[in-house]
């Protein structure tokens, strides 16, 4: 330790200043730095521990697959068949059987037209019109990108077998499983801008829908073209329900799949606006269809109609928009699902007409589509 004489600065009277070790005119400046930087450090810690005590850790990013367990058979199905969604952002299978809800994320489609969507076996397809990418999602399973033909825009629709697909623009071919070629071939003009649209017609072809003069539509099959005798209203896998305006009032028709047949229905027609494709699905049993009937606001509602004795059953849900992708029949026609407006799944009995939401989480859906059990 060393006593030296201190000098005056300023006006400060002269005293004495104690040092340790060298003498040094530096060390005051040091230590009144060190000590400001202590108390910024200091500052920063407690600010940091504040600001921190009200943060919310990142959430992690969504699984791609992320799988559901209810716990019991849902609507105590015990059959196999399942039903699948498709939403914004993805897709959701439900499997009614085993009590579980699989949801898959699915890339945002890059398109603002029609989506075909289609539960083949062991997968789900998802094809917009346009020339984008589309996607594949195995059962349980990410998904992934198109490829092959079914990487180019076109038209998607079921074949006559769960491994089988319509798919093209300007004519139809049926592929087979990893969109392979099958040969059999539909030469009809099916572009969305041209004279022709085309629907599937629940059995595994389809229906031709002309919109040059009025409205006419054909069932085109490999090998057939047939005229349908009505305008059509609900389709399915057996029977048909139209509306036939050609002589007198218009008429409720219920038309044969298998041979075109028709036959009046009793009572007043469907009270539906003229739209250029069908607004309903018939159930696999031909006894009842659902019916889209268009209203204000782009809402409309649902009705089940008797095709045997022409009576009709108010539904008391409502839909968006005339799309018949946002009805589905459960294959032994006890079930109806349906889409409502604000995007739930519901579940119609078809003995009473009454609805209830089936509260599995699913919401925001735009379409919907039934995969029967294997075999």
């Amino acid at each position: 330790m060393a006593l030296v004489p201190g000098r005056a600065t300023g006006s400060q009277p002269p005293g004495d200043l104690v040092e340790f070790g060298r003498p040094s005119r530096q060390r005051p400046r040091l230590s009144s730095l060190l000590l400001t930087c202590l108390v910024a450090a200091a500052v920063v810690v407690v600010v940091s521990t504040r600001s921190g005590a009200h943060r919310t850790p990142p959430l992690p990013p969504p699984r791609p697959v992320a799988v559901t367990l209810v716990g019991h058979p849902i609507l105590g199905i015990r059959a196999s068949w399942e039903l699948f969604g498709l939403d914004r952002g993805g897709m959701v299978r439900v499997q009614f059987s085993r009590g579980q809800i699989t949801r898959t994320t699915v890339p945002p489609l890059l398109s603002g037209g029609p989506v075909f969507f289609i539960a083949a076996d062991g997968e789900a397809i998802i094809r917009p019109l346009d020339n984008v990418p589309g996607y594949v999602v195995p059962d349980g399973k990410p998904a992934r990108q198109l490829t092959g033909l079914l990487a180019q825009g076109g038209i998607l629709l079921p074949g006559p077998t769960l491994t089988e697909q319509w798919f093209g623009r300007t004519s139809l071919e049926l592929l087979g499983p990893g969109g392979k070629r099958v040969n059999a071939r539909l030469a009809a003009v099916a572009r969305v801008w041209a004279p022709f649209w085309v629907i599937s017609d629940g059995a595994g072809g389809v229906v031709l829908v002309d919109m040059r003069s009025q409205v006419e539509e054909y069932d085109a099959r490999p090998g057939m073209l047939r005229p349908v005798s009505a305008q059509l209203v609900a389709v399915g896998p057996t029977t048909w329900l139209g509306m036939n305006c050609e002589s007198g009032p218009c008429q409720d028709v219920v038309i044969s799949a298998a041979t075109g047949a028709s036959t009046a229905l009793p009572g007043p027609p469907v009270s539906l606006t003229p739209w250029s494709s069908p607004l309903g699905a018939v159930a696999p049993d031909g006894l009842t269809a659902a019916v889209i009937v268009p209203g204000g606001s782009d809402v409309s509602t649902l009705e089940l109609v008797s095709l045997s004795t022409g009576s009709r059953t108010r539904v008391a849900v409502t839909v968006s928009g005339p799309s018949s992708s946002r009805l589905a029949w459960s294959p032994d026609s006890r079930w109806l699902f349906v889409v409502t407006g604000n995007g739930r799944l519901d579940a119609v009995d078809s003995h009473t007409g009454r609805a209830q939401g089936l509260g599995l989480g699913v919401s925001g859906l735009t379409q919907i589509v039934i995969r029967p059990a294997a075999g």
